[in-house]
């Protein structure tokens, strides 16, 4: 497979994401303190300098699974949680691509900057990521085996064009093996206006 198809939404398209306004708190951790929901996400949307287009960054911009998450913190009342590599990805699809396709074959864990304290007091954990390589990114890899999943609940979404989330969710189940690993939802890289209703359907709240 080519490089630039590595960081695509999927195997035809490249990730056509917008950029979402950044959440107000910079350490991406939600309000509700006492929570034992963790939304835990990977985006690229904070490596895309503002200004940036499809024509002089040779991408789109990015952003929808932190959008969704965003969105899933405030149903849950869950903590948001940034999952941030050490390394910063290129802007330009093609170097990312090239980067993405080293990592999957390498079976590489890139190292992570932010790391959740007090895991243990969380029950259930989101965990969104867009699709690249018809799988989930490296880096939610390393997150997986960063902590102690023992009897918790993990509920995986993604982003992405047509590539199902089936592959990742299976990678997940295999890496954490005394979680619970339920179902999980695939959203559009168009985040649909009816978002709400579909994280809502999904997590079994009215």
């Amino acid at each position: 497979m080519p490089f630039a198809s590595a960081c695509n939404e999927d195997e035809n398209n490249p990730p056509r994401q917008e950029l979402p306004d950044a959440p107000e708190n910079s350490d991406d951790s939600d309000s509700t303190s006492e929570s034992n929901v963790l939304v835990a996400y990977f985006s690229r949307a904070n490596y895309v300098p503002e200004g940036t287009d499809a024509v002089s960054g040779a991408t789109n911009k990015v952003g929808n699974t932190q959008t969704v998450a965003m969105e899933l913190a405030q149903l849950t009342g869950g903590t948001l949680f940034e999952i941030v590599p050490e390394r910063n990805y290129p802007v330009s699809h093609t170097e990312c691509s090239e980067i993405a396709l080293q990592e999957y074959e390498a079976d590489a864990r890139p190292a992570l900057t932010t790391h959740v304290e007090d895991m243990e007091k969380y029950n259930t954990i989101y965990i969104g990521f867009p699709i690249w390589r018809y799988c989930e990114p490296m880096a939610i890899r390393t997150f997986l085996e960063e902590y102690d999943f023992k009897g918790k609940t993990i509920r995986p979404f993604c982003t992405s064009m047509a590539v199902s989330i089936d592959d990742a969710q299976a990678n997940i189940a295999r890496l954490c093996p005394d979680a619970t690993v339920e179902d999980g939802l695939r959203i559009s890289y168009n985040v649909p206006d009816n978002i709400r209703k579909l994280l809502s359907d999904w997590i079994g709240i009215e």
